[in-house]
């Protein structure tokens, strides 16, 4: 029986042929993992409560964290929970209106999902509840409902049912409006409650600018 040896051209084709099998193994080995989730399980829904006056607010918010910057009001894991996770792609921009100031965040070109001080039009539940938006049914459904102990809304501008926001009354003559505009949500815990996304994105921001 014959024996081959490297000099054999069949040998080195057979070699040359385990190599680019052995180098693709390593290489694929050796790739880019793709980026793991930080929350170990889905964040748990905001704690709502009763519907309250508008005008009852009995611990008001501190907003010169808010004013000052608006993006840093939500720590990792919060963007995580309420944006997208892992939140490697989350790029956050500052808001300064007209009409409202504040930050908005987003994952790779998904919705926006803002946290917004109103500047121009309504800025408290009041004034919202009798704006002609409200008037004319455009605000629908219309839901009143508290949050972190203070008043709140839950309404869809325009009917947009993939849209949503929530409004909260955080101090006597400011509320801050927390909104989502867009329907693709990569990498969100929400993707089937979105307005449940943006009432614990309110419970965390509220959070934050009470601890500051």
């Amino acid at each position: 029986m014959a024996h081959r040896t490297l000099g054999d051209p069949g040998m080195k084709a057979w070699a040359i042929a385990g190599l680019v099998i052995f180098a693709t193994g390593v290489l694929s080995g050796c790739g880019p993992s793709k980026p793991e989730r930080v929350l170990s399980q889905p964040p748990a829904p905001a704690q709502t409560g009763a519907p309250l006056p508008f005008i009852q607010v009995d611990r008001p918010v501190d907003l010169a964290k808010f004013n000052a910057d608006p993006c840093s009001l939500l720590t990792k894991d919060q963007a995580a929970a309420v944006v997208a996770d892992p939140p490697n792609d989350i790029r956050a921009n500052v808001r300064n209106g007209p009409p409202d100031f504040g930050c908005s965040w987003t994952n790779a070109g998904g919705a926006l999902i803002s946290a917004l001080k109103p500047i121009d039009g309504p800025k408290t539940l009041t004034a919202l509840s009798v704006d002609g938006l409200k008037k004319d049914g455009e605000l629908d459904p219309w839901t009143e409902t508290s949050i972190a102990g203070l008043p709140a809304v839950v309404y869809h501008v325009f009917r947009h049912m993939d849209e949503c926001s929530v409004s909260v009354q955080v101090t006597q003559d400011q509320m801050l409006t927390f909104d989502i505009q867009g329907t693709d949500l990569p990498g969100s815990y929400w993707n089937n409650d979105r307005c449940g996304g943006l009432a614990k994105m309110a419970e965390y921001v509220i959070g934050n600018l009470r601890q500051s």
